[in-house]
């Protein structure tokens, strides 16, 4: 069965110096993801939605987007996406290393992004960072 409530989507995990992880997010909702391939997955790229961030900081808008985002490429921090397997309905997070060793951020994605607990994470190597989490 489809979970029709699930996003896919990217996100980040971003720290600031002696703060705590902060999750950045970007969702889409199964009716505005597209295929590819046998996947769901949303349309817009890291590149593109890091880009938009950017742009909201620097022009001064009022915007819930940290300012850390001003001062860093989109591939410095860990990141990663959320596709859903058409086929068989099956939700799949890739992500770099640092976010899967952390069940407590994997958990705050899974809930954000509305994900069953029948999905499945795994390490892709696009995702890995030049940034570590402390």
């Amino acid at each position: 069965m489809a979970h029709f409530d699930s996003f896919v989507g990217v996100f980040w995990a971003v720290q600031e110096h002696g703060t705590a992880v902060l999750l950045l997010e970007h969702r889409c909702s199964l009716k505005e993801a597209e295929p590819y391939g046998n996947m769901l997955t949303c349309p817009h790229g890291h590149y593109e939605i890091w880009e938009r961030w950017r742009k909201s900081v620097g022009d001064g808008r009022r915007t819930s987007v940290p300012s850390i985002i001003a001062v860093c490429e989109y591939e410095e921090w860990p990141r990663g996406r959320i596709v859903c397997d058409s086929k068989n309905t099956r939700f799949i997070l890739y992500a770099d290393a640092q976010i899967l060793r952390r069940a407590a951020l994997l958990s705050t994605i899974c809930k954000k992004f509305r994900l069953p607990m029948d999905r499945e994470a795994k390490w892709d190597n696009h995702y890995r960072s030049t940034r570590l989490l402390l």
